[in-house]
């Protein structure tokens, strides 16, 4: 039987045994892992000496496996060591443990007394707690994970949740205007998102936007690489759980802290600032203690890139003129760009949490979190179209290809100048109640989670093209030093001059999204006092979850009415564009004049522009309303229910004299969903034409039971063997789901054409893991492992054409839609190691390294349609080997860290019917650093640089191989940033 809890100043008696003097002799120890609770209170029978710890929390946390023959106090302190526990009073014969502090509950300063006095003049903050916590967590998990812990991702140059997380094994971020977005982990990007433990989501996605929760909100971010059953289903790539600040997690009394940061982005050449504040209190009661939080943040980026592009490719025909003759077909881009995306994010976040704990038992938590993610940017570009059949002149070939290296030619279609106006506003609410009650040998949890996410996405566009046809100079793939695109206009073309051009085209287009999720579960851990089988936990989990999505856009032509750029309202102020691009060595223009993109962004501005546009032939009904109308074709509705059960045992034993432990169990989810669009069908010609639109609701129903074991063999305290088999499974987003579609068919049915962004026939994506990790644990901080995974996934998600026959047709019809493919498997492995240099002398023990290189090699059936064979190819996004690596510095007073990191070539995406028009990405290598010196115990200043390598991002067309077999796509670059803060904490 479980010993009860005593009540008082917080703690609670666990395994009482005999009383025993404080003497320091020596003991004979067999632990091993297990639930901490458990193994406290076998030390507590093992050394004859009463000991007195917190009851609340520590069924979650399992112990290291603790064998042989020493002081009790010392393996006490080995047993704690990353618990958040520490030794409050010692009596001799009665031991009292309690909670750390804020600071030293993510900070194994207090922790990690190993008794060795050759370690006492070691400071044990700041990196090296760090690394000592996030060690300590990942080896006392039963799943397989890595974590950030708080004070790291506050010392490195990282502004989000998914620039942390890229440092970790495994992981590979994608990076856009000005930050790290896109984010897969081992192969995939079907990656869970929680936060404090509750599924978190924007909009009709499945996930939240991590690059949202800024760095210094956060107490730590964890990746579950393979899921135990109790965590939430809907990853099969794992989970990433974000975990908020709470009010017991700071001693009581009052907590004040927090950050001013001024930054500077060499390339927008603009300051902007950050900042956020950190106010908590916890204090005793008449009805108990109770713990108060609020946390603020606002984020503010201003980012300015630059790019010089060729688009997707395309082959001459036999009419096209192309000299000199015989040459034959060739390749070349449909499109050339010049590109300067500029604007800024603005992300004010707020949390607030209430604990109240009336008894030792008992606890309650109220959190509210919100979130204001509005994103502004104006996309200024001077777009060459070349359009099939164009005739090219004086044309050279890259030596032993089909690929147009340099060309001549005439600017026939109308293009020039865009410039566009976007904005991603989002606000998202989440409110969670849990109850958790400690009564001895069981544990009762529950938890009630509200989210609310709305999104609106504006995109408004004008167009100028050249009133004259221009002759372009043009090399598509050039012996720059980073090649692509550079050109030159033949002429004195002045590109400042408003009167070079005319107004081409307006476009305005406007998508909604809302989400509403109600989340409830409920946990029972039962602590079943030793043997085989040491707890057992089961839980049920309930979702309900409604999405709506609505587009709309409206354009039109201006070509043929050879309008001015004045004539439009504000064309007469045009902006100059004055853009260059950072240490290149090509020629393309570098300024022209536009349309002011910041009037698109106005009220005043865009409802001048309507109404002026709503004036011109044939347009008065697109542009009666203020906002584009939805069209029920790009709308959906959806809703979706879950209903999730497992049951989950942990066990423990020793064969061999090695200790085991691990936890085996099973989840099962039933999925009822519906999705609800519309069909339109147009038949007839003239005035006999008629469009039907016809409702469309298609459902799912289901069921997916994910078994999952796990063992940990201890052969040592310091080494340890951890495998795992699981099964897990991914939805399809909302909006891969959209059942709309729009058919237009010809007089008489004999052909049709259809428009489709969805398909509600898409069934989840499956895969069977199998995880191994070989770890070890040295020094204060020090650990090194090597991971080996493998997956079998089916039913990869990817967008390509199909061609259908639709019904009343006889001919096939192109269809763009997301379909499920074949098999996949993604296999390969992770070395990581990181420590400082305890054992050096003086202050070389000071410094650290820290690096990891994961190799992952994927394969995926790509799926036949009526417009390509099956084939196989790589997974889109993953690079087949990636490699991070620090050295710091950190003498509890000065820190200084650099951080490097590369990726090797990988596929972005594919185009089945075409292999030559595949888009892949050359690596990227990125270097960052940091410093800060405490100038008090309560104030630190830190300085950071990120992107210090200044290099861009380049992609290239061509097959789904990695070799270089086509022609450059883009150059892309992005500022250097700059950052100066204080950092302050009064408690």
């Amino acid at each position: 039987m479980r010993p009860s809890y005593l009540l008082g100043c917080s703690i609670a008696a666990v395994a009482l045994a005999s009383a025993s003097p404080a003497t320091a002799q020596q003991r004979a120890f067999d632990i091993p892992a297990q639930p901490l609770h458990a193994a406290i209170a076998a030390l507590s029978r093992q050394a004859g000496v009463q000991i007195v710890a917190p009851g609340e929390g520590l069924d979650q946390r399992r112990s290291v496996p603790l064998a042989g023959t020493m002081d009790a106090r010392a393996a006490l302190r080995r047993l704690i060591t990353g618990s958040g526990l520490e030794i409050a009073s010692d009596e001799g014969s009665r031991i009292v443990l309690r909670r750390l502090g804020a600071d030293a509950g993510n900070d194994p300063a207090m922790l990690a007394d190993t008794g060795d006095p050759a370690d006492a003049d070691i400071v044990v903050t700041g990196y090296r707690a760090s690394l000592q916590t996030a060690r300590e967590t990942k080896r006392q998990s039963s799943a397989i994970l890595d974590t950030v812990v708080a004070e790291d991702i506050g010392q490195l140059p990282d502004n989000s949740a998914t620039e942390a997380l890229a440092r970790l094994p495994g992981v590979q971020v994608f990076r856009n205007r000005g930050e790290g977005q896109a984010i897969t982990v081992r192969g995939l990007s079907q990656v869970l998102t929680t936060l404090n433990g509750q599924e978190s989501y924007v909009g009709a996605s499945r996930r939240s936007l991590l690059n949202t929760y800024p760095a210094d909100l956060l107490r730590a971010v964890t990746v579950y690489k393979a899921l135990t059953p109790d965590l939430i289903e809907g990853g099969i790539g794992g989970a990433i759980d974000i975990q908020l600040r709470q009010p017991f997690d700071f001693k009581p009394g009052w907590t004040v802290a927090g950050t001013a940061r001024g930054s500077y982005d060499d390339q927008a050449q603009r300051f902007f600032y950050n900042g956020d504040l950190l106010v908590s209190n916890r204090w005793q009661t008449g009805i108990g203690e109770v713990g108060v939080l609020l946390n603020a943040s606002y984020v503010r980026r201003d980012y300015l890139e630059s790019y010089r592009e060729n688009f997707g490719p395309q082959t001459s025909t036999a009419t096209q003129s192309i000299t000199p003759a015989g040459l034959g077909a060739v390749r070349y881009p449909t499109r050339s760009l010049i590109k300067h995306p500029n604007g800024n994010f603005k992300r004010p976040v707020l949390t607030g949490e209430l604990q109240w704990k009336p008894i030792d038992d008992l606890r309650l938590d109220l959190r509210v979190t919100h979130i204001h993610d509005k994103n502004t940017y104006f996309d200024n570009d001077l777009e060459l179209v070349i359009p099939a059949g164009t005739a090219l002149r004086d044309v050279t070939l890259v030596p032993g290809t089909d690929i147009v290296k340099s060309a001549r030619y005439t600017l026939a279609t109308p293009t020039g100048p865009r410039s566009s106006y976007n904005l991603n506003d989002i606000r998202t609410i989440q409110g969670e109640f849990g109850v958790r009650y400690d009564a001895g040998r069981a544990t009762l949890s529950t938890n009630l989670t509200y989210t609310r996410s709305d999104q609106e996405q504006i995109v408004r566009a004008v167009q100028l093209a050249f009133r004259s046809p221009q002759t372009i100079d043009a090399v598509f793939h050039g012996d720059s030093r980073w090649g692509s695109l550079s050109y030159q206009l033949d002429g004195a073309t002045d590109l400042e001059d408003p009167a070079t051009f005319k107004a081409n085209l307006y476009s305005d287009a406007l998508v909604r999204q809302k989400s509403r999720g109600l989340q409830w579960r409920g946990d029972l851990v039962l602590d079943t006092d030793g043997g085989l089988v040491s707890a057992l936990k089961s839980g049920f989990r309930y979702t309900d979850r409604t999405t709506d999505y609505q587009s709309g856009s409206r354009s039109v032509s201006l070509s043929a009415l050879n309008l001015p750029l004045s004539a439009l309202p504000g064309g007469a102020s045009a902006e100059t564009i004055d853009r260059g691009f950072r240490g290149d060595d090509v020629t393309v223009p570098s300024r022209w004049v536009q349309y002011p993109a910041a009037l698109l962004g106005t009220d005043a501005g865009y409802a001048a522009l309507n109404a002026y546009v709503a004036t011109l032939p044939g347009q008065a009904t697109a542009f009666a309303t203020e906002r584009p109308a939805f069209s029920p074709t790009a709308s959906f509705a959806g809703s979706e229910r879950t209903y999730a059960v497992y049951g989950q045992a942990q066990y423990g034993f020793t064969l061999a004299g090695i200790a085991f432990d691990g936890v085996a169990g099973a989840r099962a989810v039933n999925t009822v969903l519906s999705i609800r669009g519309t069909q339109l069908r147009t038949t007839g010609t003239g005035a006999g034409r008629v469009t039907t639109a016809v409702p469309f609701d298609q459902r799912q129903n289901y069921l997916d039971v994910d078994p999952s074991v796990s063992l940990v063999a201890h052969f040592s305290p310091a080494i340890q063997l951890r495998g795992a088999w699981t099964k897990t499974f991914s939805r399809p987003d909302f909006t891969q789901l959209n059942p709309s579609v729009s058919v237009v068919e010809s007089a008489g049915g004999a052909s049709a054409t259809a428009v489709a962004s969805g398909n509600p026939a898409l069934r989840p994506i499956r895969s069977e893991n199998l995880d191994v990790s070989l770890e070890g644990y040295f020094g204060r901080a020090g650990a090194a492992s090597v991971a080996l995974f493998h997956r079998d996934v089916d039913g990869f998600i990817i967008n390509t054409i199909d061609r259908v026959t639709l019904p009343g047709s006889t001919t096939p019809t192109n269809v763009t839609r997301p379909f499920n493919g074949g098999a996949g498997t993604i296999k390969g492995f992770e070395l990581s190691v990181s420590s400082f240099l305890d054992i050096a002398p003086g202050l070389l023990r000071n410094f650290g390294a820290s690096a990891n290189f994961t190799y992952i090699d994927t394969e995926q059936v790509l799926p036949q349609t009526g417009a390509n064979v099956a084939s196989k190819g790589l997974i889109p996004g993953i690079s087949k080997r990636s490699f991070n690596s620090s050295l710091f510095y950190d003498d509890g007073r000065f820190r200084a860290r650099v951080a490097y990191s590369v990726r090797s070539r990988f596929i972005l995406s594919y185009v089945l019917a075409d292999p030559t028009a595949n888009l892949n990405w050359f690596p990227i290598s990125r270097l960052d650093a940091s410093t800060a010196y405490k100038l008090t115990d309560a104030i630190t200043l830190t300085l950071d640089a990120q992107n210090l390598l200044g290099r861009p991002q380049r992609a290239f067309w061509g097959p789904g191989s990695l070799a270089f077999t086509g022609y450059t796509d883009r150059v892309y670059y992005e500022g250097r940033v700059y950052s100066l803060a204080a950092r302050f904490r009064f408690s």
